[in-house]
C-alpha cells in the first residue's frame, strides 16, 4: 500500500520538477537580434595623411639677397617668389670701387654702379632656371697726375644700358635660407660717354704724357662700359 502511494507521488514530483526547468531555461536565454546591424567604417580627421605635394610652396615669398660677381662686384636686392615655384622677380643693385696701385702713389680710381629688374623662369619647377636682367650702369674712370706742377685729374664717365641672358641654379631651403649660382653674359644696348679733361690749359691737354694718361682712362671706361662682358655670380639670401 505504501508503494501505491509513494509511486505516484514521486511521478508528480518528477513531472513538476521537468517542467519549472523547462520555464526557467526559457525565462533566462537572450533572445537573438531579428537584423545584425553593421558599422559604417569611418577615418577620423586626425588620421588623414598630409599632403606631400612639393610642387609649389605653401605662399609665395618675398627675400632679400646680397653675393658676389662678375662684372659688378658687389650684389644684392630684393625678390619676390611666386607660389607656383615656376617664376620670380627681382630688383637688383650692384657696384664696385677699385684703386690700382702704380709706381707711386694709387692715383688710378675705378667705379661702377648698376641698377637692373631681372625675370627668372624654371622651367621644370626645381632649383634650375632661366633668366634675362634689363638694366643701367655707370663707370668712372680716372688718373691724376702732375703737370707742368699742377695736379690735373682726367676723368671718364660711360653711361649705359645692358642686357643680361643668364642660367642659373636656386636652393629655396625650409628655416628661409637660400643659396644660388649663376652664368651669362652682359650685353651693352646703348651708351653715352662724357670725357673731362680736368684743365683748360693747353699746354697740358697737348702733354704727351697727359694724352698717355687720359688714354689710358677711356680705355679702362670703354672695356667696362661698352664691351661684352662676362656674367658669373654667387648668391645668399633669406625669404619669408
Amino acid at each position: 500500500m505504501v508503494n501505491k502511494i509513494l509511486i505516484p507521488t514521486m511521478t508528480a514530483l518528477l513531472l513538476t520538477t521537468s517542467a519549472f526547468a523547462q520555464e526557467t531555461k526559457s525565462e533566462n536565454t537572450p533572445a537573438a537580434p531579428a537584423t545584425p546591424e553593421v558599422a559604417a567604417p569611418t577615418t577620423p580627421a586626425a588620421e588623414e595623411v598630409p599632403s606631400t605635394d612639393h610642387s609649389q610652396w605653401p605662399r609665395s615669398l618675398w627675400g632679400v639677397y646680397g653675393g658676389l660677381g662678375l662684372p659688378h662686384g658687389l650684389n644684392g636686392g630684393i625678390e619676390f617668389l611666386d607660389q607656383s615655384k615656376t617664376w620670380s622677380v627681382a630688383l637688383d643693385i650692384g657696384g664696385f670701387s677699385f684703386k690700382p696701385k702704380d709706381e707711386e702713389n694709387d692715383k688710378e680710381e675705378i667705379s661702377l654702379g648698376s641698377l637692373a629688374i631681372e625675370g627668372r623662369y624654371h622651367p621644370f619647377t626645381s632649383s634650375f632656371y632661366i633668366a634675362g636682367a634689363l638694366g643701367t650702369q655707370g663707370v668712372e674712370a680716372k688718373k691724376t697726375a702732375s703737370y707742368s706742377g699742377q695736379s690735373v685729374t682726367p676723368k671718364v664717365k660711360i653711361g649705359n644700358t645692358f642686357l643680361t641672358p643668364k642660367v642659373g641654379w636656386f636652393w629655396q631651403f625650409n628655416s628661409g635660407l637660400n643659396f644660388g649660382v649663376e652664368l651669362g653674359a652682359q650685353i651693352p644696348l646703348s651708351k653715352k660717354v662724357d670725357v673731362e679733361d680736368g684743365t683748360t690749359d693747353p699746354v697740358i691737354i697737348n702733354d704727351p704724357e697727359y694724352i698717355s694718361n687720359k688714354q689710358d682712362v677711356v680705355d679702362i671706361a670703354e672695356k667696362l662700359g661698352e664691351q661684352v662682358l662676362p656674367h658669373a655670380a654667387v648668391r645668399i639670401g633669406y625669404a619669408f
